[in-house]
């Protein structure tokens, strides 16, 4: 099974981001493979392959440290890319909470000692599209750095997913194999 831990998006938030792909796809200066938005999501570990043995080690791991976080707020801010703005190659949506952050490094922590390699520098982001070719860069670059300042909204987060995901020619396919509530 191909597997991720995930925090979902409340609906409110990923129609905020169907406008900015919106706004992005009407600039028309890049060829842009978009998340879907019933895909939108934050991945807190990606684990790649993992059988049902490491898939009880995950759970274990993932119960122990959620049950040491209450709920909490998590605020969806700004856009941004990975290279850079620049040469973006993937753009995405960004947090701020300083919450979200703590978890994913307790979790890494923990993650690296079930044989997990140990992230090396994470932001945390959604992506909501994977650039394929620009034919304007200059005009991409004006239609992020326009979106650099976006407000998405505030969400409580109560649980995090392990996920399942299945590639297919039209799109991934997630199905969420477990649910981890938050809580002490």
């Amino acid at each position: 099974m191909r597997a991720f831990l995930a925090i979902e998006i409340e609906d409110y938030i990923k129609q905020n981001i169907d406008r900015t792909q919106e706004i992005i796809k009407e600039s028309d200066c890049a060829r842009i493979n978009y998340v879907k938005s019933q895909n939108i999501h934050l991945t807190l570990k990606f684990f790649g392959d993992i059988d049902e043995d490491k898939k009880k080690e995950i759970c274990d791991v993932v119960n122990n440290v959620t049950s040491q976080y209450n709920e909490y707020k998590l605020k969806l801010v700004n856009v941004g890319a990975f290279r850079n703005i620049n040469n973006p190659r993937v753009i995405w949506v960004g947090i701020k909470d300083k919450t979200t952050v703590d978890l994913i490094k307790e979790l890494d922590v923990e993650f690296e000692k079930i044989g997990f390699e140990k992230e090396r520098s994470y932001t945390p982001h959604i992506t909501i599209g994977r650039v394929k070719n620009i034919n304007d860069k200059a005009k991409l670059k004006d239609t992020l750095k326009s979106l650099q300042k976006e407000y998405y909204g505030k969400m409580d987060v109560k649980e995090i997913h392990l996920k399942s995901s299945t590639l297919t020619p039209s799109g991934p396919i997630y199905k969420t194999e477990e649910t981890f509530k938050l809580g002490k």
